[in-house]
C-alpha cells in the first residue's frame, strides 16, 4: 500500500472524488486534510476514483471514512479489515456510509455516535443579521464590542501575516495547559497563514490601535458553504470573537449561503459557544471499530 504526502499536486485529484461523490464536509476536503496533516499525522491512500485518508495519530490501522466509488470503497475496508495491522478504525462517517457499512459488513464493526466530530452549519444571512430571540446573546456581545472598543478591521493578507501570527501566538500562551484538543489547531493556523493565497483564504485582522487581538478566517468548501477554519483572540473577552466572526460573515461574497465551522473536538467550552451561535444543521458523525 502506497500512502502519499499531502501536498497541492494532489489537490486536483482529492477535490474531483470528494464533489462527484457528494461530500459537503469540511473533515475531507483537500485543505483542511493540508492544514491538519502535521498535527493529525495525515497522509493519503489515492486509486482511480478513490481516496482514502490515514489518521496516523490514532493508529497503524486508523482512516477517515473513505470516498470514492462504492465498489472501491468496499475492496479497501475488505483490504483493511482482513490484512490491516491491528482493528480497523473509521472516522467521520455519516449515517448513509453507516448504512452501506452495515449492508457490506454485517456484524464486523462497532459504531457510535461521535458528537466531538459533528461539524457545525449556520445560515449565512442569520448569522449577519442576528434578529430574534435566538441571537440575542450574539446581538448582546456585537453590541459590547462596538461601544466599548476601539476596533479595527483589516482583509487578512501578506502585508498583516505577521501581525496576524500574533494573534495565534497570544492565543496559544493564553490556553498554554489546555492539553492535546486545547492546542490542535496552532500548526494549523500558522499553516494557513503561510499559505493563505495559495489555500485561497478569505479572513479578517481585528485590531486595537496597532495591536491585533482577533482573526476569524476560511476557504470556500463549494459554491455555497464556506468553511470557517480559524476564529482565534488574544483576549478572553467573548464580544472580540463575536465581532471578528461577524466581520468575516460580511465579506463573503453573496453566493455563500452556509458557513460550516467544524468540529468541537469535545471541548466543553467549544461545544456551548458553538450551540450558542445558534446552528441551523448539524452534520452527524460516527466512529466505526473492528469487531475482534
Amino acid at each position: 500500500m502506497k500512502l502519499e504526502t499531502i501536498d497541492w499536486p494532489l489537490e486536483g485529484f482529492v477535490e474531483a472524488v470528494r464533489r462527484s461523490y457528494g461530500s459537503e464536509t469540511s473533515a475531507h476536503a483537500f485543505r483542511t486534510l493540508y492544514l491538519w496533516k502535521a498535527e493529525m499525522e495525515l497522509s493519503l491512500l489515492c486509486r482511480p476514483e478513490f481516496y482514502a485518508v490515514r489518521f496516523g495519530m490514532r493508529g497503524e490501522n486508523s482512516w477517515f471514512f473513505p470516498y470514492g466509488e462504492e465498489e472501491a470503497v468496499r475492496a479497501f475496508l475488505r483490504e483493511q479489515l482482513e490484512q490491516g495491522d491491528g482493528p480497523c478504525r473509521l472516522y467521520y462517517a455519516q449515517a448513509q456510509q453507516i448504512k452501506q457499512l452495515e449492508e457490506s459488513f454485517p456484524h464486523r464493526f462497532s459504531i457510535r455516535r461521535a458528537p466531538e466530530d459533528d461539524e457545525y452549519l449556520y445560515d449565512r444571512r442569520e448569522q449577519m443579521e442576528l434578529k430574534g430571540k435566538s441571537f440575542r446573546h450574539q446581538r448582546n456581545d456585537l453590541h459590547r464590542a462596538q461601544e466599548h472598543h476601539c476596533l479595527q478591521v483589516c482583509t487578512m493578507g501578506p502585508d498583516n501575516a505577521e501581525q496576524c501570527r500574533q494573534v495565534l501566538t497570544g492565543w496559544k500562551n493564553r490556553y498554554h495547559s489546555c492539553g492535546e484538543n486545547g492546542l490542535m489547531d496552532v500548526a494549523a493556523g500558522e499553516t494557513l497563514i503561510q499559505y493563505m493565497e495559495r489555500l485561497r483564504i478569505t479572513g479578517v485582522l481585528i485590531t486595537v490601535g496597532s495591536s491585533p487581538v482577533a482573526v476569524a478566517a476560511g476557504y470556500p468548501l463549494t459554491d455555497h458553504i464556506f468553511d470557517l477554519c480559524v476564529c482565534q483572540q488574544t483576549t478572553r473577552d467573548t464580544e472580540i470573537s463575536t465581532f471578528a466572526r461577524h466581520a468575516l460573515m460580511e465579506r463573503l461574497g453573496e453566493e455563500v449561503q452556509m458557513v460550516n465551522a467544524e468540529e468541537d473536538l469535545g471541548i466543553a467550552g467549544l461545544r456551548k459557544l458553538k450551540e450558542g451561535m445558534r446552528p441551523c444543521q448539524k452534520i452527524e458523525m460516527y466512529t466505526c471499530i473492528q469487531q475482534v
